[in-house]
């Protein structure tokens, strides 16, 4: 029990730590108009996947992949996946 607490609060943490990061990203980057390319851009979203999968289990399924949409960083990655199962299941059919 002790484990999943503290991993929930470390994984929990780098979660807030990199999703932060991402949104100052895309400040600088839209705000400021810098070049400020992320250096983990899916990271935040990824930790805060394992962090609601610690919480919760398999039991919410919608709640492990909500960080993943929270993470600016991550939503760029999420829209190629389904864009590429679509396709998969398209040209699949489509044989």
């Amino acid at each position: 029990m002790a484990d999943t607490i503290f991993g929930t609060i470390i994984f929990g943490g780098l979660f807030l730590f990199f999703t932060g990061v991402n949104y100052l990203y895309v400040y600088h980057a839209w705000i400021k108009k810098e070049k400020t390319p992320s250096p983990a851009p899916f990271l935040g979203g990824i930790f805060g996947a394992i962090t609601m999968l610690g919480l919760f289990g398999l039991k919410k399924p919608f709640l492990i992949v909500l960080p993943l949409f929270i993470d600016v960083g991550s939503i760029p990655f999420l829209i190629y996946f389904i864009v590429v199962v679509v396709m998969e299941l398209f040209m699949d059919k489509k044989k």
